[in-house]
């Protein structure tokens, strides 16, 4: 999705703060502002900004909020729109399957699923790059990735899925294939 002046300007408080906390150097801060100020799309924010804190906040493009999908004793299967914004996923005591196979190339989605006593299942497609920051507790989160025959190579253009939440009593599961 392309970005707005607004989002360079947030990315660019990141490096500012990163420079200023000694995180990165005067040069190096330079190098990353030039790359954030080209940059079209959320995906080209991604690498001058992967390794530095609060950078989630910075990368997500300015744009709706989703309404969260709540789930409770039932199942539901959603293909979201990618370009609604984060996606957030709240379920009790039952199941959410997310569809997230036909990301377009060099988007960038943020999920958060939080599962009680229940199961969110997320599909992705291969080659889907998958950054997981959840966390369970009594819980489970899992990653399955059905083999095929040739090897997928994850290309530099490729959808980014960066999944949080929490897992209490519930299991998180990410399909890839």
């Amino acid at each position: 999705m392309r970005i707005s002046d607004v989002d360079r300007d947030r990315a660019a408080a990141v490096l500012h703060t990163a420079v200023g906390e000694g995180r990165i150097s005067w040069p190096e801060h330079e190098e990353r502002l030039a790359g954030v100020l080209a940059a079209r799309t959320g995906a080209e924010l991604i690498p001058w900004l992967a390794d530095l804190p609060d950078a989630s906040s910075a990368v997500m493009p300015t744009s709706r909020s989703a309404p969260p999908l709540q789930v409770t004793l039932g199942k539901v299967r959603r293909r979201p729109d990618p370009a609604a914004g984060p996606q957030r996923v709240d379920v009790m005591l039952g199941a959410a399957v997310l569809d997230l196979r036909d990301l377009p190339r060099g988007g960038l989605i943020e999920v958060v699923a939080n599962s009680t006593l229940g199961k969110v299942e997320v599909l992705l497609s291969p080659g889907t790059r998958l950054l997981d920051m959840g966390t369970a507790w009594l819980g489970k989160r899992s990653t399955v990735e059905h083999r095929r025959r040739w090897v997928t190579t994850v290309r530099a253009d490729a959808p980014v899925v960066r999944l949080s939440g929490h897992s209490v009593l519930g299991h998180v599961r990410v399909t890839i294939g």
